[in-house]
């Protein structure tokens, strides 16, 4: 899990680190695919896609021809919805998408969620299952764990897509000041960090963070609390429960 969080912690500053996240998302939920997908919401046509696992070597299938036959994306919300639990097993049986490339894949089964969505834009993420295997009963509260930093990692990626700066881009470095996150407490109710700390990447924050959370985790009266990280602008970067 540590190795997860360290490339999420990557793929926030770095796009190239993606192919390795979801790489290490299969490994940690024991599934055989996944795919991040990025939408032009005005064209709908797909600006970029990661596809690792089962599905990589159509990639090129799903862009150029079965984005606009895809019934299942756009059913996609904040929450983590499961294919076969969102369309009906008549509509797959007919569904070109469906039968001539999810089938095609080797895939079972999808667990998928929105990860953002601005305007323009919307990214998505789905983990494969590939046929004659489940979900593991594991992946539900791993997922639970990272999505936070998930949905942080992809708002810098669509950022990185539109141009703009993102510090720990390749073409830009850090200010020397570094910036300012914020480690809020919460459990329902929120006890808000007012006035954050300076750091000069989100992994050193997010280190701040599980230092915090440890320091906590002695006192049992903060055992269901979690230490919420966040940067400047109000985004959360991670969230770390308090485990005794």
């Amino acid at each position: 899990m540590q190795s997860l969080r360290s490339t999420l912690q990557d793929a926030a500053m770095h796009s190239y680190a993606w192919p390795q996240l979801l790489r290490r998302l299969m490994d940690e939920a024991g599934v055989a695919g996944a795919a991040l997908i990025v939408t032009n919401k005005a064209t709908g046509i797909v600006d970029d896609a990661v596809f690792c696992g089962l599905s990589a070597e159509f990639k090129s299938r799903y862009v150029d021809h079965y984005t606009a036959l895809d019934p299942y994306s756009p059913l996609l919300d904040a929450r983590w919805t499961m294919l076969s639990t969102c369309l009906p097993e008549a509509l797959l049986r007919r569904s070109e998408w469906y039968n001539e490339f999810v089938l095609s894949c080797g895939v079972r089964d999808i667990l998928g969620t929105r990860l953002t969505d601005t305007a323009n834009h919307s990214v998505i993420l789905g983990v494969h299952q590939r046929i004659g295997r489940h979900f593991s009963p594991d992946v539900e509260p791993l997922i639970a764990e990272i999505t936070e930093p998930l949905r942080y990692a992809a708002h810098c990626y669509l950022d990185r897509l539109n141009g703009r700066r993102q510090v720990g881009d390749p073409q830009t470095s850090p200010p020397a000041e570094g910036c300012r996150f914020f480690f809020h407490i919460q459990n329902g109710v929120t006890y808000p960090d007012e006035r954050g700390s300076v750091f000069v990447s989100p992994s050193h924050a997010v280190e701040r963070g599980l230092t915090i959370a440890r320091e906590l985790a002695r006192d049992g009266d903060w055992s269901s609390f979690s230490v919420v990280v966040t940067d400047e602008g109000g985004r959360t970067i991670t969230r770390i429960p308090i485990k005794p």
